[in-house]
C-alpha cells in the first residue's frame, strides 16, 4: 500500500471511530431519556441504566482521547513549544511527546495490574452483572492508544527534525 494509501485508510479510520462515538453518545442520551421518562411516570425503569451510561461514558472518554492525542488536541503542555520558533519549539516539543509516552505507559501498567486484580476475584457489577473487567480496561485500553499515537507521531518528528537538519547543513 502506497504512502497516500495509508493515510487516506487511516483518515477513514478515524472518520469510522468518530461517527460511532458520536452514535454511542446519541444513543446514550436516548437511554437516560427513556430511563428517567420511565422513572417519573411510574411506568418503568430501566435496571442497569445508571451503570450502563457510566460505564459507557467512560469508554467513550477514552477512546475519545486516543483521536484527541491522534490530532494532537489532547490537553497538553504546548505553551512553551508554542512560543519558541523553528527547532527549539520542535525539541521542546519532542520532550513533551516523549513524558506524554512515558506516563501513558505508566498509567496502562497499573491499569493492566489493576484489571488482573479484579479479573481473578471475578467481580460483577450490581445492576448489570457484568464483569468489572470490562469497564476498567477502558483505561488501559485508551491509554495504550494515547501511548501508541503518542509514540508514533514522535517518530514522524524526529524523523522530520533529523531530515531538516540535514537539509539546513
Amino acid at each position: 500500500m502506497s504512502e497516500n494509501g495509508i493515510i487516506r485508510a487511516e483518515a477513514l479510520v478515524v472518520k469510522l471511530v468518530g461517527l460511532l462515538l458520536g452514535l454511542g453518545l446519541i444513543a446514550m442520551v436516548l437511554v437516560n431519556v427513556a430511563n428517567a421518562m420511565g422513572r417519573y411516570t411510574g411506568w418503568f425503569s430501566l435496571v442497569g441504566a445508571d451503570e450502563l451510561l457510566v460505564y459507557g461514558m467512560i469508554w467513550i472518554v477514552m477512546l475519545g482521547a486516543i483521536l484527541a492525542a491522534r490530532n494532537r488536541d489532547h490537553l497538553s503542555v504546548n505553551l512553551l513549544p508554542a512560543a519558541m520558533n523553528g527547532r527549539l519549539g520542535a525539541v521542546i516539543q519532542l520532550f513533551v511527546d516523549i513524558a506524554t509516552v512515558a506516563v501513558s505507559i505508566f498509567i496502562a501498567w497499573h491499569s493492566f495490574v489493576f484489571i488482573e486484580r479484579i479479573s481473578a476475584l471475578n467481580q460483577t457489577s450490581m445492576g448489570l452483572g457484568i464483569p468489572m473487567v470490562i469497564p476498567h480496561s477502558a483505561i488501559l485500553v485508551g491509554f495504550i492508544g494515547i501511548a501508541a499515537v503518542t509514540a508514533f507521531l514522535t517518530l514522524v518528528d524526529i524523523f522530520r527534525f533529523t531530515a531538516s537538519k540535514g537539509a539546513a547543513q
